[in-house]
């Protein structure tokens, strides 16, 4: 199963999130309250939405430990941090 974030991120499967949610935490990057609801959102697997706070205060957490991951991963978080700064404008952030 796979979760669509925003135009940035595209749709990444549950391993892939899962996988990078143990990254950022072993980085110290799980620093906000808008970051532990990003990644449990992809706990569920029906459409989740997040308040504009939460995305914003995710965008922020993610684009302080981008510098601490490599690769794919930095990338991923960059652009996570891309569709939440979005979202933040737009009020809310919904994954399916």
């Amino acid at each position: 199963m796979g979760y669509n974030f925003g135009p940035k991120t595209g749709t990444r499967s549950g391993k892939t999130i899962e996988t990078f949610g143990r990254k950022v935490a072993r980085k110290g990057g799980v620093t906000s309250t808008g970051l532990s609801r990003l990644l449990a959102t992809t706990q569920g697997g029906q459409p989740q939405e997040l308040r504009g706070r939460d995305a914003e205060q995710a965008a922020r957490s993610l684009r302080e430990v981008a510098p601490r991951l490599r690769g794919a991963d930095r990338d991923l978080a960059i652009a996570l941090a891309e569709d939440a700064e979005a979202a933040s404008r737009r009020g809310r952030w919904t994954i399916r």
